[in-house]
């Protein structure tokens, strides 16, 4: 695909001395959705501990590992390039940066009740966080030289789509690159237009470009090496424990992950068994926190990073061949690795009952919020615009009555996806009386 074209945007622009790929870059780290971030949770609470990973860090750390591979890739898997397959490393770094700027305060849980109450609005389409990703970078963020949006290369547009289609009936079942379209989509039907302008440059139905496709490893390696060192560290995640020999704990883990990951039991003894050699005797007890067990641990994680770049044993490549094959192809062994250690703080993090409660309270708060402001948006709905933050009130107040439920829940969630967690929280104590606060204490978006 011609240069030309990849680097296209919607509206031309005044260059200057950089390529058009960091201007991109530069474009989505000074957004104000970015900065938000760094009040938005990745698994535990935001603001709850600072040895835990924010949205901001989490998408910083994937941005960092996103480029390297972008740089190292494509000198190691020559002989499988025989198309000309470009990747910029610009392009990568920019779309690992956007890849979650469009998530609710919350995280997942508020995600799944967002699109509850989208759907329960009769709006099949629901709400998805990836899709609100697109959104915001091609509708919703500002700059000076487009109506709306970013005004992002078609390049680093399709490489934010890590789910390069629109959502699928219910019931759809998995699509050929191994998805269910309708748990997972990447764009909503208002962005049509950006979405299609970008996919031109993919010849493969529904395939991840290169770029998404090591922008979506790179976002795994963060969440699978970093969140398991963030929550050893607190004391959450027994990490010794699974790594000693003959433990209960590690028998009761390797038995749940061959029946949820399908990953046979001595598989996952030789990986846990990989793990406690390389990390040394300094992880055989709970983290204290000592220089060497830190140093045993920051070595662990540059190791695995490492390993599952396909710089220590390989097994991570592009080609650009074979249509039926995504462009990155990881080894099994690799794939299952990097499962296993995601699963850990799926098991003893998320299905933790401390966080479970946490998040009934947050589906609450967002529930009620999405409801109040739904019916403030709603010219039909009888309560006041006045409560709806700018810009977004001089958008409602442009509505006029019989408007698309559609309409109003999008505006609905974009607002919603403009908090912080603090924000959200200050927002439902005022809006349902709980704590009203001074007039003088504004929330600022």
């Amino acid at each position: 695909m011609g240069t030309n074209l990849r680097s296209k945007r919607l509206v031309t622009i005044q260059e200057d001395q950089r390529n058009p790929y960091q201007r991109d870059r530069d474009r989505i780290l000074y957004t104000q959705a970015f900065r938000r971030l760094s009040g938005v949770t990745q698994v535990a609470r935001a603001e709850e501990s600072y040895t835990y990973h924010d949205r901001l860090s989490h998408s910083l750390k994937v941005g960092q590992i996103g480029r390297r591979l972008a740089e190292y890739l494509p000198d190691i898997s020559d002989s499988e390039i025989r198309n000309g397959l470009e990747v910029n490393e610009d392009v990568v770094e920019a779309a690992a940066l956007a890849h979650d700027i469009g998530h609710p305060p919350f995280g997942h849980i508020a995600e799944k009740e967002l699109d509850e109450r989208v759907t329960g609005k009769n709006v099949d389409e629901g709400f998805e966080g990836n899709a609100q990703s697109f959104r915001i970078v091609t509708h919703i963020a500002a700059h000076d030289d487009t109506e709306n949006g970013l005004n992002l290369t078609y390049a680093t547009l399709n490489a934010i789509l890590k789910y390069p289609w629109m959502r699928a009936d219910a019931g759809a079942g998995e699509n050929r690159w191994g998805v269910n379209e309708h748990e997972k989509w990447g764009v909503y039907e208002s962005e049509r237009k950006p979405f299609e302008q970008a996919k031109d440059l993919e010849p493969t139905n529904k395939r991840q470009s290169a770029e998404a496709a090591i922008m979506d490893w790179a976002d795994d390696l963060a969440y699978a090496v970093h969140d398991v060192a963030d929550f050893y560290r607190s004391g959450i995640l027994p990490f010794e424990q699974l790594l000693a020999e003959k433990t209960v704990e590690r028998d009761e883990f390797l038995t749940e992950v061959e029946e949820e990951l399908d990953i046979p039991y001595h598989e996952g003894e030789d990986i846990l068994d990989w793990l406690r050699d390389q990390g040394g005797s300094n992880l055989l007890s709970p983290f204290n926190g000592t220089k060497e067990e830190r140093r045993s641990l920051d070595y662990l994680s540059s190791t695995l990073i490492e390993r599952y770049m396909g710089v220590e044993k390989g097994g991570v490549y592009l080609q650009d061949h074979d249509d039926s094959e995504p462009y990155l192809q990881i080894d099994q062994n690799i794939s299952n690795e990097v499962n296993l250690l995601k699963y850990m703080t799926i098991y003893y993090v998320i299905g933790d009952t401390a966080l479970r409660a946490q998040q009934r309270g947050q589906c609450e708060i967002i529930g009620e919020l999405f409801e109040i402001l739904y019916r403030a948006i709603d010219p039909d709905g009888g309560e006041d615009t006045d409560i709806i933050p700018n810009p977004f009130r001089q958008q409602a107040n442009e509505l006029s009555s019989g408007v698309s439920n559609k309409k109003i829940c999008r505006l609905t969630t974009d607002i919603l996806t403009t908090l912080t967690e603090k924000q959200t929280v200050q927002m439902h104590k005022r809006l349902t009386g709980s704590s009203p606060g001074s007039i003088r204490e504004r929330i600022s978006y």
